[in-house]
């Protein structure tokens, strides 16, 4: 809870300096000499060749341990989708920049210039991704190789997606890089519904794409200089009051504990776990919009059992232990948004959603002693939840159309459901019995978002 203290209290200190900040910047502005720091780091060349990729391979590094949490999503849902159309996505952006390049649409670069980019592009992503994989040696969750880390297929999408926006998106219209990385996101969700990638895989590859994209581009632009640039990049001129639009992908974790109490003194607690959203909106004015997010969330929870003991103390003598499986929510929730322009590219904001959730069924399970398998405790059918979502955030614009955003939620619900109780009993034999419950769920998660954007 100190990081979710940490965070609120961040927000609304930069909500009181507000009114300071144009007035810092009007004195700053009338030296035309003085050039804040942080543009000299954003405009740097290292900069720009990592800030998007180089997060992603970070996010994907921090998340290799927690990968079941997101696969136990994919299990409640999907167990056994199983297609092999992302062979063939993983290609669909580069053939979209070549088709546009054979019918004579202009891009960026000429033909050699662009082939040249994209061999380097594509030799420093193979060489990456190849040595990682014989290296780490981590298996597929299908076990069926041990080169899972990180995804080839989301790499290359990755890859494919940043020659188009370098080419097309940042020269002629952002719908080209909104539909590039478009495919390459439904590439690397593909790879772990197939089950075929962790999710730790996908988010590694995707910045090991884009990185060696940015390298291969600016070795080329070495070698090249002025030659070859056919279009030169659109300008991008943002004022404080401007306005955006944005679609993005959340991803994050859930922070402090959560507790569901059930009939008979059964206590579910729940720490940790994965949460993924598309979040979007669109803002009719400077400060305000509308929007919504559709989010899946899961939570290893275990039962309190100095709780159940309390309630049932005769039990204890013969109860080894107890095995709760995984808790899974999906919720879709619209409202308004709220956006603040705190310096020239930084962003600070929040929103405040309504909707409703769906919770899958929930089993619990006794392991008696002296007994290898398991037998039912509890198994809860949850009716959809109707709930509230309050964030918070701050956003750097990393480019004309694209935006990194850190963010805490909290969301709420008030739920009810049926379930069917097994009593325990020292000879095993329960009698179920079926009633009514209700129940409150509390969420707090903390994460980060990517967002394609769209200026007015």
């Amino acid at each position: 809870m100190k990081q979710m203290s940490f965070f609120i209290c961040l927000f609304f200190a930069c909500l009181l300096c507000m009114p300071l900040k144009g007035q810092i910047r009007d004195s700053l502005e009338r030296d035309s000499s003085y050039t804040p720091l942080h543009h000299h780091i954003w405009n740097s060349k290292a900069y720009q060749i990592t800030h998007i990729g180089a997060p992603l391979i970070l996010a994907g590094v921090l998340t290799y341990h927690k990968d079941k949490a997101f696969q136990n999503i994919r299990n409640s849902y999907i167990p056994r989708f199983r297609f092999h159309y992302d062979d063939y996505l993983q290609y669909s952006p580069g053939i979209v920049m070549l088709g546009l390049k054979s019918f004579g649409i202009e891009g960026r670069s000429s033909w050699g210039r662009m082939l040249t980019s994209d061999a380097f592009s594509a030799g420093i992503m193979a060489l990456t991704v190849n040595t990682l994989k014989s290296t780490i040696h981590k298996e597929r969750p299908d076990k069926s190789a041990d080169n899972s880390f990180p995804s080839g297929h989301t790499a290359t999408a990755f890859m494919f997606a940043t020659m188009l926006h370098k080419e097309y998106g940042t020269t002629r219209s952002p719908l080209y890089s909104v539909l590039g990385y478009s495919l390459a996101t439904g590439t690397a969700l593909s790879r772990q519904m197939n089950n075929k990638h962790w999710f730790s895989d996908v988010l590694t590859g995707a910045g090991i794409g884009i990185v060696s994209t940015e390298l291969g581009y600016y070795l080329a632009d070495l070698i090249f200089k002025n030659k070859g640039i056919v279009r030169p990049p659109r300008t991008w001129n943002v004022s404080q009051d401007d306005s955006y639009s944005f679609f993005g992908l959340q991803m994050g974790y859930n922070i402090g504990e959560r507790e569901m109490h059930l009939p008979e003194g059964i206590e579910i607690e729940g720490m940790g776990g994965a949460i993924a959203s598309f979040n979007g909106a669109w803002f009719f004015r400077s400060h305000w919009g509308v929007g919504g997010k559709f989010t899946v969330a899961q939570t290893s929870p275990h039962v309190a059992s100095d709780r159940f003991f309390s309630y049932h103390p005769e039990t204890e003598a013969y109860i080894e232990n107890f095995e709760a499986e995984s808790m899974n929510y999906a919720s879709l929730a619209g409202g308004i948004y709220y956006n603040a322009c705190l310096c020239p590219d930084l962003h600070i904001g929040g929103s405040v959603l309504g909707g409703v959730g769906w919770s899958s069924s929930y089993r619990a399970r006794i392991r008696y002693k002296g007994q290898e398998t398991t037998d039912p405790l509890i198994h809860c059918t949850i009716h959809p939840i109707p709930n509230i979502d309050f964030s918070v955030y701050l956003m750097h614009a990393t480019g004309q159309n694209f935006g990194v955003k850190l963010f805490l939620n909290y969301n709420t619900g008030i739920g009810k459901g049926n379930y069917t109780y097994y009593a325990p009993q020292a000879d095993r034999n329960p009698s179920p019995v079926t009633d009514k419950t209700r129940y409150i769920l509390h969420n707090f998660n903390i994460g980060f978002e990517i967002d394609a954007l769209f200026w007015k």
